[in-house]
């Protein structure tokens, strides 16, 4: 059974699924045999080749990353509109690699799914609070929730895939194992038409 999490923090949908789906070795081996180059900082590997799940050998794993995307869409966004897969890359990080804070531009939603990831965890940050978005005051903290925090860390193990708007800083901490940290980024835009003809804002992507 595919287990779900949700944790709004400050008001992200942000989506923890245990697939429990693992790449087969014919997979692994693919990936593996990307080219790769390595980031200015935090020292980790990044896929020479962009849209890698477009590539046959990773046809299935392209699949399985979407429907779980589209039963996100359905289920915890719970809107009825629709979505493409518009990129997707794979990253290796070693004992001490670990990928600096960012977010994805050009991206409704991101995902990433863990090949692999022993010791492994990813936070998501912003500025201020939920609560201090009326008011940017300080105020302390009886025990540290999704809404009077500025920082949200995940736990991550392997086949896990994590499903977030594309706006929203995260990182990852410095990998302590000594076997490659492994994942496939994915990111995701909307397509269709947007809006009503009434309110002469409709528009279609």
């Amino acid at each position: 059974m595919v287990e779900y999490q949700v944790i709004p923090f400050a008001g992200y949908p942000i989506c923890l699924i245990k697939t429990n789906k693992h790449l087969t070795n014919k997979e692994l081996s693919f990936f593996d045999s990307l080219g790769q180059r390595t980031h200015e900082y935090g020292g980790l590997q990044l896929t020479n080749q962009d849209n890698i799940l477009n590539n046959k050998e990773l046809k299935k794993v392209k699949k399985f990353i979407f429907d779980y995307f589209n039963e996100y869409v359905e289920k915890v966004l719970e809107i009825d509109n629709k979505f493409v897969m518009c990129n997707s890359w794979g990253t290796l990080q070693n004992k001490g690699n670990y990928h600096p804070l960012h977010s994805h531009r050009n991206a409704f939603f991101s995902s990433v799914y863990y090949i692999s990831a022993e010791e492994s965890s990813i936070t998501f940050t912003t500025q201020k609070s939920k609560i201090m978005e009326g008011y940017y005051v300080d105020y302390k903290i009886k025990n540290y929730n999704c809404f009077n925090s500025t920082s949200w860390k995940l736990d991550i193990e392997s086949g896990d895939l994590v499903i977030f708007p594309g706006e929203l800083s995260h990182y990852s901490d410095p990998s302590t194992s000594k076997n490659k940290r492994k994942l496939i980024g994915a990111s995701y835009f909307i397509k269709g038409t947007l809006g009503v003809q009434t309110d002469y804002n409709r528009i279609t992507v």
